[in-house]
C-alpha cells in the first residue's frame, strides 16, 4: 500500500481520478490500483509499454506472488490503465492475463461419448451391440435408414435403462405389444406427460430394431406406438406455459438493452464481457429462432459472417441442424440476416469485446474453458437466467421459437405464411400445431407494455 509521503503530482492524480464518477472505487481499492502502478512504473515509467514487453512483466507477477496473488496485481494493473489510458489499454492487460494464467486443461465430452455413458450402465449382453452400433453410426458405415444420431443412441440407450428397471433386468425375449403397453402405462403413473410417454416407448422399440435384434418388427408393437402418439397430440404440450409466450420483440429489445448498457459505462473485464455476450444471446435467438444446439455452434468465421452492407451471412451445416443423420451431408442452413443494429452490435463484439475470452471466433464464448464455445445446455441455462432477471419468469431457449412465430402470426402480414420459413420447418402443420399460441402474446401484451417502457428506441425486427 502506497504511504501519502511516497505519492507525487502523478499518483496523486491517479488517486484522485479513481474517486471520479466514471471509476468511484472506494479507498482500499484505489491504494491497491495506485500501489501496482507504482510498482509498475518504477520499471518502465509513466509510459503504456508494448505488448510483449507488458506480457513479460505480467508473467513475472504470476510467478512471483504465485497465482491468486498475481493475478489480484494484475486486475489492480487493469484498473490503473483504464483510468490512464482507456478501456483498450486495460482489456489488454485482461487478454494477456487470461493467456498467461495457470489452468487446468479440460477437455469436453463429444456427442459420441456422451452416449457412451448410459451405455455403459447397460446389461453387458446390451451394451456390447450398442457400442458396435455406436461405432458404425460414428463412421457413417450403415444404410441410411439404421444411421442414428449420437443423441438419439443416448435417448435410446436412457430410455432401455428405464425398461430394463421396468422388467426387473430381464433382458431376454423379444419385445411385444403389451408388454409396451404396461410400461406406457407403468411411466404415466409415475406422473410423467404423454409426449414423454410416446417417446419413451418410441425409444425401446427403436432400440430393439436397429441396435439389439436388427430388422425387428412388430405390428402389435407399431399399434401401441400409434394410439400413444394419438394421445400425446390430443394432451398437447404440457410443458409450455402462457407465461412463457412473451413478444419476441421483448426478448430482442431486452438483449439490447443489456448491450448498451454495458457499452455505456464498459469495464473491459470479463464480468463485463460475459454480460455483453448474455445480452448478444437475446438479440439473435429472437432474429434468428434456432434451437439452442445450432445457437451453440455459430462462428464468425464460418456460420455467422458480417457482410458488408449490414448483412450477416447464415450458413449452418447440417451437423447441427434437427434432421435425419443421413441427411445431414446433404442438407445445410442459408439465409441472409438483414439487420443494421444487430450487425453493428456483432463488430462491437468480435472487435472490442469478444477478444476478452480467447482469440477464437465462436460467437458465444465460454468463460470457464479457453477457447471453447457454450455447449447447447449452459447456453440454455444462461439464456434461462437473463429472462428470469429481465421479465421475471424463465423462459426456455426453445420457447422462443413459439414465441416468434405466434407473433409472426399475430402481427406481420401474411405472417401464417413467414412462420414455418423463420422456424425452418417443411411442413406448415408443424408450426401451427405445436409452436402457434394464437392467444399467448395477446396475453401478455398488458406485461409486454410495461417492460417495453425501458425501452431506449423501438426497433422493428427485420430477418
Amino acid at each position: 500500500m502506497i504511504e501519502k509521503r511516497k505519492r507525487d503530482a502523478e499518483t496523486t492524480k491517479l488517486w484522485h481520478r479513481l474517486g471520479q464518477s466514471d471509476f468511484a472505487y472506494p479507498d482500499y481499492r484505489k491504494s491497491l490500483i495506485v500501489s501496482a502502478y507504482y510498482n509498475y512504473r518504477k520499471e518502465f515509467g509513466s509510459v503504456l509499454i508494448s505488448t510483449a514487453s507488458l506480457r513479460v512483466y505480467l508473467r513475472s507477477l504470476f510467478e512471483n506472488k504465485g497465482s491468486a496473488q498475481g493475478y489480484a496485481v494484475a486486475v489492480n494493473l487493469r484498473d490503473a490503465f483504464r483510468a490512464l489510458w482507456g478501456g483498450e489499454a486495460s482489456a489488454q492487460v485482461i487478454r494477456l492475463v487470461r493467456d498467461i494464467q495457470p489452468r487446468i486443461a479440460t477437455k469436453l465430452m463429444s456427442e459420441w461419448d456422451q452416449a457412451r455413458t448410459p451405455i455403459s450402465r447397460l446389461p453387458m449382453v446390451w451394451q456390447d451391440p450398442f457400442m458396435k452400433h455406436l461405432a458404425n453410426c460414428k463412421d457413417g458405415s450403415l444404410p441410411p435408414l439404421r444411421q442414428q444420431s449420437a443423441s438419439s443412441l443416448k435417448g435410446n440407450a436412457e430410455a432401455l435403462c428405464q425398461w430394463l428397471a421396468f422388467r426387473n433386468e430381464k433382458t431376454s425375449g423379444l419385445l411385444t405389444g403389451s408388454e409396451l403397453r404396461a410400461f406406457a402405462a407403468h411411466l404415466s403413473t409415475k406422473g410423467v406427460a404423454p409426449a414423454a410417454v410416446w417417446a419413451g416407448a418410441q425409444k425401446v422399440y427403436s432400440s430393439y430394431q436397429h441396435v439389439l435384434t436388427p430388422g425387428f418388427s412388430s405390428e402389435s408393437c407399431q399399434y401401441v406406438l400409434q394410439d400413444l402418439k394419438g394421445r400425446a397430440k390430443i394432451a398437447g404440450a404440457t410443458r409450455k406455459t402462457a407465461g412463457q409466450i412473451v413478444s419476441a420483440q421483448l426478448i430482442y429489445t431486452a438483449g439490447f438493452r443489456i448491450m448498451e448498457n454495458e457499452m455505456s459505462n464498459p469495464r473491459y473485464d470479463m464480468a463485463s464481457a460475459k454480460v455483453y455476450r448474455d445480452g448478444l444471446l437475446l438479440a439473435v435467438a429472437a432474429a434468428l429462432p434456432l434451437r439452442r444446439r445450432t445457437l451453440a455452434s455459430l462462428d464468425t468465421a464460418s456460420s455467422f459472417i458480417l457482410g458488408r452492407n449490414s448483412d450477416i451471412q447464415i450458413d449452418i451445416s447440417g451437423n447441427f441442424l434437427k434432421l435425419r443423420e443421413h441427411r445431414k451431408i446433404i442438407e445445410r442452413f442459408r439465409a441472409t440476416l438483414v439487420n443494421p443494429r444487430l450487425w453493428r452490435a456483432v463488430d462491437i463484439w468480435t472487435r472490442k469485446i469478444r477478444p476478452i475470452f480467447d482469440d477464437g471466433t465462436s460467437l458465444f464464448p465460454s468463460a470457464r474453458v479457453r477457447g471453447e464455445a457454450l455447449v447447447p445446455d449452459i447456453l440454455s441455462q444462461i439464456f434461462g437466467d437473463v429472462t428470469k432477471d429481465q421479465f421475471g419468469i424463465r423462459i426456455p431457449i426453445h420457447r422462443v421459437r413459439d414465441c416468434v412465430a405466434t407473433e409472426c402470426v399475430e402481427e406481420m402480414e401474411n405472417g401464417a405464411a413467414w412462420a414455418p420459413y423463420l422456424l425452418h420447418h417443411k411442413s406448415a402443420d408443424t408450426t401451427n400445431k405445436y409452436y402457434v399460441h394464437a392467444t399467448g402474446v395477446k396475453a401478455t401484451k398488458e406485461f409486454g407494455r410495461l417492460v417495453q417502457q425501458k425501452r431506449s428506441d423501438p426497433t422493428n425486427l427485420l430477418i
